[in-house]
């Protein structure tokens, strides 16, 4: 049983859509700390304007930038990037598909960033509709560190292969996913680009674009080419 594990993402990109799509299970990593710096992009996506501009929208921190997940608070003004998302796809050809989906993320306040990516990926979640069985770990009694963290949550869950991106495989105790018989895939992926060819851009951009079944298409591509174990 494959498991992927991330921590939550701000209308997530689609590398990230890409190991859900090649998961069972995939689980939500809200039980750690969330961290903001220039290199991360859970709190963060980016989108592309009807003149071709890359514009990167990151939700409003609201307190410390070293809270936990649950805590790490969101300013009110997070809701103006409904205007700034419909100024880039109202025109694109499948935009009233995905509307009222993504419209109804930002009908209510809310109090955490991670209550907003929640919201966020449960919307594509029932756009895109993979098979998949979401967890959230926060729900799960595992409270390990880094990647033995990973390798327990995988075990919690009755995984026997473990999905991760390229740069992160490097952080992961490979040699004790070898002792308890855990494979480790490496996701090698070329995630398409927009239509002026922005790299890796929201998911929202290829919804809008190629409509929801080109979409799923897209995103369920085989994406494990690298195995270690």
């Amino acid at each position: 049983m494959r498991v992927a594990i991330t921590q939550p993402t701000y209308w997530a990109r689609t590398h990230v859509w890409n190991r859900v799509f090649a998961s069972d299970v995939y689980i939500w990593l809200d039980s750690v700390k969330f961290s903001r710096s220039a290199t991360k992009w859970e709190d963060r996506t980016v989108v592309e304007s009807s003149d071709g501009r890359p514009i990167v929208l990151r939700l409003p921190l609201r307190g410390s930038r070293l809270a936990l997940w649950s805590e790490a608070g969101v300013q009110p003004t997070w809701r103006r990037h409904l205007r700034t998302i419909r100024h880039c796809y109202a025109r694109r050809p499948h935009w009233n598909d995905l509307a009222p989906a993504v419209e109804a993320v930002y009908r209510d306040e809310a109090e955490t960033i991670n209550e907003v990516c929640w919201r966020t990926f449960r919307a594509c979640l029932r756009l895109l509709a993979p098979d998949v069985k979401v967890v959230r770990s926060s729900d799960l009694p595992v409270r390990s560190a880094k990647g033995d963290l990973v390798l327990d949550l995988v075990k919690e869950v009755g995984g026997t292969c473990y999905i991760s991106g390229g740069p992160g495989v490097s952080y992961l105790p490979l040699d004790r996913f070898r002792a308890e018989g855990i494979e480790v895939a490496v996701q090698s992926w070329p995630a398409p680009a927009s239509r002026r060819g922005l790299a890796d851009p929201s998911v929202l951009d290829l919804m809008a674009n190629a409509g929801l079944p080109a979409a799923r298409e897209v995103l369920s591509e085989p994406s494990l080419d690298v195995h270690v174990g």
